[in-house]
């Protein structure tokens, strides 16, 4: 606080907000890009009083699987489009994955891409390393510039990132010393494309090829594998995109017998299901595919139950000439979509359904995904002395989902025509406001580095 005038930057009044508490009518206190108090009544002047009143607020969510494209193919996507869209989308903080071009394998590639980020974003952000096959040493330098957590891919079309079973246990116990979490996309790979060469040779090439010959054991074998190197090792395991029943399953059994193990779903498949694929088609590919009703009410069950840890957009957006080819052929379309700028929205509607409810929606979206990253008690949490991280939500306002009024670069989205409510109306990155009525006012170059404390 500025003891010479007694005068903060901002006040945030009269809001109900999401506290570690609880539900809290009060008032938030920002001065240079904190909190400073949260408060009743008896607020100091403001340079700026905001009236939250009749609206919920929420500590900035924090999406920790997102893919920028950027370095190497930002005209998908790039750090300051993709950081628009979550400043529209009530993200504050970006966690961006390692499959970039080059790959996220080296302290050359990560400071590259951080002089992009560094740059172009308007939000903050910090990074996820690969793993793979690169050696000790490398996995040590990255942990040492500020990677938040490792990925390795069980699925071996990303050659610099996926692993062998004897590398994945090595790099677990590497990680394990290292206190940092090792993410895993979890498919036999063997599994996988054997059945996509039976489809095509089967003549299956339609969109729904892509779920019925895909199926859940492919990802239940490789969680089950994953679980049982980690505990081998003593690591933090974390299972990205989970898809299947059986997978919250085994994640339940591993938490239950003590191991450090996590998950992660998202909206693709707590709102999708398989049938979505013969009316979005390529639109609606994503990896691990969509899967059957049973397998998204044990995800629901698992989110809410605190099994699933952390609710993440998966952000991969592709060009619409990439993804229209796959309605001649599903195989010739990438997976994945455009989605950060409306996981919250679409989550806030979920919570007006009685789907989930906002404090476990803001573990899932902002506490978990901080702690995990190592930046908890920065962020994460609406807190004195956290970074002035916040989100206003108006949970009686409609949306309608439009390709076309996204800020992303691609104006193509799986959740084309969605209806719902609940909205962020203003977003603030420490104590800046950055997003307001609609409109994103943040500036490229603002986001800033977050390493883990």
């Amino acid at each position: 606080m500025r003891v010479q005038s007694l005068t903060v930057d901002v006040v945030i009044k009269n809001g109900l907000l999401v506290l570690p508490s609880g539900l809290t009518e009060a008032s938030i206190v920002v001065d240079e890009g904190k909190i400073i108090g949260i408060v009743k009544s008896g607020e100091p002047k403001a340079d700026r009083v905001i009236n939250a009143s009749g609206k919920v607020v929420l500590p900035g969510m924090i999406d920790m699987h997102v893919h920028l494209r950027d370095p190497g193919f930002p005209e998908r996507e790039n750090f300051e489009s993709g950081t628009r869209a979550a400043a529209a989308g009530g993200v504050t903080t970006v966690i961006d994955m390692p499959n970039t071009v080059p790959a996220t394998v080296t302290v050359k590639a990560f400071e590259e891409k951080k002089k992009i980020a560094d740059r172009k974003s308007l939000v903050d952000f910090g990074f996820i390393a690969g793993a793979g096959e690169i050696p000790e040493k490398d996995i040590i330098a990255l942990a040492d510039v500020g990677a938040t957590a490792f990925k390795s891919f069980l699925i071996a079309r990303f050659k610099e990132l996926a692993a062998s079973d004897y590398t994945l246990l090595r790099h677990m116990r590497t990680l394990s010393e290292l206190d940092r979490p090792l993410l895993v996309h979890a498919e036999n790979s063997n599994l996988v494309d054997s059945y996509m060469e039976e489809a095509i040779a089967s003549g299956r090439t339609d969109p729904m090829a892509h779920c019925d010959f895909r199926p859940p054991i492919a990802e239940t074998e490789a969680v089950m594998r994953c679980l049982m190197l980690a505990e081998e090792a003593g690591a933090h395991l974390h299972i990205c995109h989970m898809s299947a029943g059986g997978s919250v399953d085994l994640l339940e059994w591993a938490q239950n017998g003590g191991q450090m193990v996590t998950g992660e779903t998202s909206t693709n498949y707590l709102l999708f299901t398989e049938d979505v694929m013969k009316e979005r088609g390529p639109y609606a590919k994503v990896d691990p595919p969509l899967r059957k009703k049973d397998d998204q009410l044990r995800l629901w069950e698992g989110l809410n139950d605190g099994i699933i840890d952390v609710l993440a957009s998966d952000h991969a957006p592709y060009t619409k000439e990439e993804k229209e080819r796959g309605w001649d052929n599903i195989y010739d379309a990438p997976s994945g979509g455009v989605v950060i700028e409306t996981t919250l929205p679409l989550m806030l509607d979920a919570v007006n359904r009685d789907m989930i409810d906002i404090e476990r929606l803001v573990e899932v979206f902002s506490t978990n995904p901080a702690v995990m990253n190592g930046l908890y008690p920065r962020k994460g949490d609406l807190m004195l002395d956290a970074d002035a991280d916040i989100v206003v939500v108006d949970m009686d306002k409609p949306f309608h989902i439009k390709g076309e009024n996204l800020q992303t670069i691609q104006k193509i989205t799986p959740y084309e025509d969605m209806k719902g409510k609940g909205m962020p109306v203003m977003t603030l990155v420490r104590g800046e406001v950055i997003y307001e009525d609609g409109q994103v006012i943040g500036r490229p170059g603002y986001g800033a580095f977050q390493r883990p404390l």
